[in-house]
């Protein structure tokens, strides 16, 4: 699934081409994506209205017209691309030897996988194409948008003021669980996943196993710098890529190069070279290192 600074790439490239962008209509293929409203609604609601920005909270895409606001979570394999029918496309896709899901590269045309399509009046697209369909998209008006369950129901994004090493510290304190399952719990620190989690617990030096109020203040305080250190690099390189992200251009992320631990269980530590284990926590697989996190 797609975790803070993929989300947060796909913002970026998207806030170049919509705002001043203005909506000619929005096609639903695939009803079930939609939680509060029906096709007919959402395109009777948005048609005429113009982009104004694009946000982001936690996973949590935010697409903001005049009037009315779409939310978008991305699931596991929704790509969310923008198309322009002046330019060509680059319809060719490979094929993940073991899911057997599919990935373009660059600006693609629709296919069956592309759910809903939001057609622009300078005859430009945003394309949502989601192989599993894990999907969901909300519609709420300006009005009622701060009062949006799905974004009442998260702790605060790292890059907001209100993420602070008290509050970190408060957080854990409070709690038994595994630090790891507390990193990834969206009420506690929203947009923190399975990779970036165990990324951060591995520069913190902290063993994914441990609870979460047995850290003390030194841990917690190596703990809040590094989920800031591992969300920025996976920014600065456009998120990771293992099979389906794609980036609003339609390119792949190139941070896969840099993780330590995630996806590396027994391998070689590249810090002491102790083979890296596994468990699983919270219904996740962790990877972590037994000499360097303790």
């Amino acid at each position: 699934m797609p975790e803070l600074p993929e989300v947060e790439t796909i913002r970026r490239g998207l806030e170049k081409y919509l705002p001043g962008r203005r909506i000619a209509q929005v096609e639903v293929r695939l009803p079930k994506l939609l939680r509060n409203c029906d096709p007919q609604t959402l395109n009777e609601d948005l048609q005429g209205k113009e982009f104004l920005q694009v946000r982001r909270v936690g996973k949590i895409l935010i697409l903001d017209c005049e009037d009315w606001s779409l939310l978008v979570r991305l699931g596991m394999t929704g790509q969310l691309t923008f198309r322009d029918l002046h330019l060509p496309d680059q319809n060719s896709f490979t094929t993940h030897a073991i899911t057997g899901l599919q990935r373009a590269q660059g600006q693609f045309s629709p296919d069956k996988h592309t759910h809903i399509i939001i057609r622009c009046q300078d005859e430009t697209e945003v394309l949502y194409r989601d192989i599993r369909q894990f999907g969901k998209w909300y519609l709420y008006s300006t009005q009622d948008l701060p009062q949006a369950p799905e974004l009442q129901a998260l702790g605060p994004d790292p890059f907001q003021p209100s993420y602070t090493l008290a509050y970190l510290s408060a957080q854990l304190a409070k709690s038994r669980r595994p630090i790891k399952v507390v990193l990834m719990d969206q009420g506690v620190v929203c947009g923190l996943g399975n990779i970036y989690a165990d990324e951060a617990l591995f520069i913190a030096a902290i063993a994914p196993q441990r609870a979460a109020n047995s850290l003390n203040s030194e841990e917690v305080g190596r703990l809040y710098q590094a989920i800031l250190q591992v969300l920025r690099q996976g920014i600065a390189n456009r998120g990771t890529t293992f099979s389906d992200y794609r980036d609003a251009d339609g390119l792949r992320g190139g941070n896969a190069h840099y993780l330590q631990v995630y996806g590396r269980a027994g391998q070689p530590c590249y810090r002491c070279g102790a083979i890296l284990q596994k468990m699983t926590l919270g219904g996740r697989t962790t990877a972590w290192c037994p000499h360097c996190q303790h």
